[in-house]
Order: structure tokens, then sequence, then C-alpha cells
């Protein structure tokens, strides 16, 4: 049986037609771990929904939406993923939307996907366009992430790079990688997606292991003389990279320390 959908706080399965974020992509999304019935990085998702809606222009209620989840909470089991969307609602004429708009808000359910072995990567062909406007936050045009993954060979995760060849981040998350100058990761100023998971390394467990962590650009080149890397979301946590295909094998037993440190602060992403 399938896990009920709730739109604007209702179980139900549809959207209106006029519906912004079906016609112009005018919305965003977060994709979050539920553990024990709770939502533990949530107030990290509740930031950066409120950071893109004001980027978008979309009326966020925010209390509304928390009472919206935990009725939809009641209705499923303890352990999953939760989907919210929440777009500009409908009306507007064409691409200018109505000052008054009411948002839609969109939840969903399903189970936590099966772990996956260390990471095959596959760099992908298709480039990511250049958009600073939209850097970093999650919202529902996501066509870049569909034509890459067309690309993709069974069990390879893609890497994705811009258009001056810089890496930006995987298909389904952020990248790290280590090197002899220690750890980095892509900036993501022009681009990708400042995951949840990103933020909570990069503010709390890198500092308690005192890790070398820059934010700095990264090429291809300067990815074949890599130590070991790793992938990272809000919903699978910490995934080390195994091999580059077509390049070579990297070390995952590095990856170890960090995950067991994120591990120890947010305990359903356990090894």
């Amino acid at each position: 049986m399938n896990s009920p959908w709730l739109v604007n706080g209702a179980v139900c399965d549809r959207v209106p037609a006029g519906d912004r974020g079906l016609h112009y992509g005018q919305g965003l999304f977060e994709t979050m771990r539920l553990s024990g019935g709770e939502l533990p990085l949530w107030p990290r998702h509740r930031a950066r929904l409120s950071r893109g809606a004001r980027t978008l222009g979309i009326a966020l209620d925010e209390v509304q939406v928390e009472d919206e989840l935990a009725r939809a909470r009641a209705l499923w089991p303890s352990e999953g993923v939760v989907k919210l969307i929440v777009t500009a609602g409908s009306g507007g004429e064409g691409y200018r939307a109505d000052a008054g708009a009411v948002s839609t808000r969109v939840i969903g359910y399903r189970p936590v996907p099966e772990p996956r072995a260390p990471l095959r990567l596959q760099v992908c062909s298709h480039r990511l366009p250049c958009a600073p406007a939209l850097a970093g936050i999650k919202h529902l045009n996501r066509l870049d992430q569909v034509l890459a993954a067309r690309e993709l060979d069974p069990g390879c995760e893609g890497l994705l790079l811009d258009g001056s060849q810089r890496i930006v981040e995987v298909l389904s998350g952020n990248f790290f990688v280590k090197s002899a100058a220690g750890w980095r990761t892509p900036p993501l100023t022009g681009n990708g997606v400042r995951g949840v998971l990103r933020e909570l390394l990069l503010d709390t467990v890198f500092p308690a292991l005192g890790e070398t962590l820059d934010e700095a650009d990264m090429t291809l080149s300067e990815l074949c003389a890599a130590e070991a890397a790793f992938a990272c979301n809000a919903v699978r946590g910490i995934e080390p990279v195994a091999r580059i295909e077509g390049w070579r094998n990297l070390d995952i037993g590095a990856v170890a320390p960090i995950s067991a440190a994120l591990h120890r602060l947010v305990p359903c992403f356990a090894d």
C-alpha cells in the first residue's frame, strides 16, 4: 500500500493544473531523513527553504509548513524519507506571479533506501550552467540532473562539472576530496546545491576533528592526485568513493573517521 501524499495539509495526490511549480519550476523542495518520528536536520532544511523562498518570491508560512509536516508524520512509519515541495501556487500573468499568491505545499514519504556499496563515480558529459542567483538553493528545475543521469552506467553515481571544467557536485549530493593539502569541497558560488549535511560537515564535524577543509575550486586534473573522496546528502549520509571509472581507485578508509563523527552527532547516519 502506498503512503498518502498531503497537499496543503489534506490527504491528496494532485495539485492544481495552474500551479506555477508545474508551469515554470517556481518552487523548492527538501528531501529529509525521518528517524524515530523526527526530522533531525529540520532546522537546517528550514533555513535553506526560507532562503530559497526569498530568492524565488514564494510566500512561505513556516509555522504552517511545520504544522503540516507534523500532521503528515503521524500517518507514516517512524523511519523513512520525507519530501517537502513548496511552490509559488497558482495565478499570475505568464512569468509574473500574483503578489498575494498562496503557496502550494506537497509532502510525501518513502522508505529509507538500501545502503549502497562504496561509490563508483562516472564523470558526466553534461555540464551545469552558471546561475549565481540560484546557486545553493534546492529549486525544482532539475533538468540538468535528469540529462546527466541518462548517461550513467548501471551502479554508477554521476560527477557533475560546469562549463569551465570545474567540479561542482555529484548527481545526488555534495562532493569532498582529500589530497596531500587536506580536504576540499567546491564553493558552489555559481551553481549546485548547498546541502544541509554539507553545511553540518563544514561548520561542526570537520572543526571537531581538527581536519583541514577548504571551499575551493577543483578540476579533474586535480582529482587525479586525490587520496580519497566522498559524496554526502541528507538521506544517505556520507558515502565513500571507491573508484573513479576509467581512472583510479581511492582509499575509502580515510573517510571512516568523518563518518564516525557524523554518526555520533546524527545517529541515523550509521556507517
